[in-house]
């Protein structure tokens, strides 16, 4: 009779504990490198894959910062490098992700064509399904989003290998349309991309509550992030202020940072940054390809 208490307590504790491990949700932001995806239809507006990154990254830091208790993120690429698509579903399915939200920004040949869409493989993956639609519903009463609402297989008659050959329920989110104007500055701007971000990790959200029985936990009462330096790189200074929609500052590609100096006895009261990297490496990789624009002279500052 001991020995079976003795059994069944470490069975009761295992099962305890099983329970308490995060679930890993893979976050895949779409192309990179080489795949530029869609191409802007704006000059000085960012590709696809760049558009893809800045949201997955988003997207990743809302799971981390209210659900990093229970769920983990792993993302297929946080750099603009190229990874085949059967690398990213074979890293998922080798670490037994709970879920894998790919992210990508839609085109069409009608550029009055706008909204959101979440592509899931069929209509048989229901746990798919179910957060696809928890998704788009965020997007349309949250966002405020045209939503197009779930897209499978039938839709567009054809096959995503993220979708088919992932071993968990997996979605892919179009944010919106490229080749729509209005939709294409939106997708651009960090308040747009905020948004589309915040509503489908609220749809994800909303979900594995349920499905999980997670619970959200309060950032301002967990653990405050550890403090550190903060690189940005500055392209340029001047004497008076320059417009943030010069063709040169464009053709960088990314979020243009003006700042005024005040205190300062230089006659350069204005100076530009690209970027807010906690991490060094990161921002120089940015930097390199900085200075193979226009603003060759660009270099790192170190921001305590």
């Amino acid at each position: 009779m001991f020995k079976y208490l003795i059994l069944l307590f470490l069975s009761f504790t295992t099962l305890n504990f099983i329970g308490q491990e995060k679930i890993i949700v893979v976050i895949d932001a779409g192309h990179g490198g080489k795949d530029p995806g869609n191409l802007n239809k704006t000059k000085g507006l960012m590709v696809e894959k760049d558009l893809n990154l800045a949201i997955s990254k988003k997207l990743g830091n809302y799971i981390t910062e209210y659900l990093g208790h229970r769920v983990k993120v792993v993302y297929s690429r946080t750099t603009d490098v190229f990874i085949p698509l059967e690398e990213r579903v074979a890293k998922a399915n080798k670490m037994n992700a709970a879920y894998f939200i790919s992210i990508h920004c839609n085109a069409s040949d009608n550029p009055a064509v706008h909204g959101t869409e979440t592509h899931i493989h069929n209509i048989k993956s229901k746990t798919s399904r179910e957060l696809g639609l928890q998704i788009e519903k965020q997007f349309k009463n949250r966002a405020g989003r045209n939503s197009r609402g779930l897209k499978l297989k039938t839709d567009r008659t054809f096959n995503l290998l993220v979708l088919k050959d992932s071993k968990m329920p997996a979605i892919l989110v179009e944010t919106g349309f490229m080749t729509n104007k209005s939709e294409e500055a939106y997708l651009n701007s960090d308040r747009g991309q905020d948004l589309i971000a915040s509503a489908i990790f609220r749809g994800f959200r909303d979900y594995i509550r349920i499905k999980h029985n997670i619970v959200m936990q309060n950032p301002r009462t967990s653990k405050p992030a550890v403090k550190g330096p903060v690189y940005k790189i500055q392209i340029m200074a001047s004497t008076g202020p320059v417009s943030l929609k010069n063709p040169s500052f464009k053709a960088i590609g990314k979020p243009i940072e003006e700042m005024k100096i005040t205190n300062s006895t230089s006659p350069y009261n204005f100076k530009y940054y690209v970027g807010n990297f906690s991490d060094k490496r990161e921002a120089k990789k940015l930097l390199r390809e900085i200075q193979l624009t226009s603003f060759k002279d660009a270099y790192l500052v170190k921001f305590d």
